[in-house]
């Protein structure tokens, strides 16, 4: 292997402890000093890999989205009915959304565009594609209405999504965005759901000792 195929290899492998010095201290926040003196390289080092900070992040962003793709997609191959492998998705998205420095979606959207609509982008499409399968496996298993108009729905939902993570709306210095999260879940199951889906989805909420509630 080649001595720059070793430093790429060392700093790839470097990638989930820069998103969390990210995560804890923001983005904007942090320098390449402070990244290479976390990662105990030289930045040196850290620039043969990445050509600058914007590099960095859009890095950072990729992998993330990746991390985040696999574990949807694991959640969605179980044999779940429609609100538990909705609830099983929200409990992981509102495991990824806690100890998320507050400036994070802020400083990524004002200074980092590029990763930010890699970010939306990714997330979009995928998000559009389990929503709208998830959808239709909720009013075939009756749980969810049958006049649901799944195209406008799926848009819909991805739409309050992005409201949720956009800081002008909610500026995670004001709200905690996992209890956001949470309450816009439990808001969409509730207006998708026949009587039998919110008898079932209530059953869930009313069992403390369920542990698919979200």
């Amino acid at each position: 292997m080649s001595e720059e195929n070793t430093v790429k290899g060392k700093v790839e492998g470097l990638i989930p402890q820069v998103i969390s010095i990210f995560m804890t201290y923001g983005i904007r926040s942090v320098t390449m000093d402070d990244i290479a003196r976390h990662l105990r390289i030289s930045k040196k080092t850290l620039y043969q890999y990445v050509t600058d900070k914007h590099d960095l992040v859009e890095k950072c962003m990729k992998y993330d989205c990746t991390l985040h793709d696999t574990g949807i997609r694991r959640i969605t191959a179980e044999n779940y009915n429609a609100i538990d492998e909705n609830i099983e998705i929200s409990k992981f998205i509102m495991q990824q959304l806690k100890g998320i420095h507050p400036s994070i979606f802020y400083d990524m959207e004002k200074y980092y565009p590029r990763a930010w609509a890699l970010m939306q982008d990714t997330r979009e499409g995928l998000a559009a594609e389990v929503i709208r399968a998830n959808i239709t496996k909720g009013m075939s298993e009756g749980y969810f209405r049958p006049d649901i108009h799944v195209e406008i729905m799926t848009r819909l939902w991805i739409t309050r999504m992005n409201v949720i993570f956009d800081p002008k709306h909610f500026p995670m210095q004001e709200f905690n965005i996992a209890e956001v999260y949470a309450q816009m879940f439990t808001h969409q199951i509730r207006g998708l759901a026949t009587e039998k889906g919110l008898k079932y989805f209530e059953k869930i909420q009313n069992n403390p000792n369920n542990t698919k509630h979200p």
